[in-house]
């Protein structure tokens, strides 16, 4: 039963935590945010000593871990986004001045789908089915 409670409070942590991050992205350590997990879980179950430092550990290794994940993601994007911008680049060089311009008012009117897509205009956008068509 204890074992059940600690894996229940181990994964609500999890969503505070994805909480937090999607606040802002306030910077905070794994360190801090350990701490504040421990803290109220020891408030909340009334833990011993000993149960504070392990579950204090647990949520430093989780946190860390966690932060690690988020620095891989950022580091990814970031190198798309360089390569998306070499691809971009490569092929204006190939193009005429006015197909540059025709390729820009292209890619703007794209930019501006996505943006329709993402504030819900009931349509679904291309290539993707509408939640309960059917379509799989």
């Amino acid at each position: 039963m204890r074992k059940l409670m600690i894996i229940a409070v181990l994964i609500g942590a999890t969503f505070v935590q994805a909480k937090a991050q999607r606040r802002g992205n306030q910077e905070i350590n794994p360190e801090q945010l350990a701490e504040r997990m421990s803290e109220r879980m020891a408030e909340k179950l009334d833990l011993s000593e000993e149960q504070k430092k392990e579950v204090y550990a647990l949520h430093l290794e989780e946190a860390q871990k966690r932060k690690a994940q988020w620095e891989a993601r950022k580091e990814e994007r970031e190198a798309m986004k360089a390569e998306r911008e070499a691809h971009q680049e490569k092929i204006a060089a190939l193009l005429t001045p006015e197909q540059k311009a025709t390729w820009e008012a292209m890619k703007e009117e794209n930019r501006s789908k996505v943006r329709e897509g993402r504030r819900g205009s009931g349509e679904p956008m291309r290539g993707r089915s509408a939640p309960g068509s059917g379509r799989l």
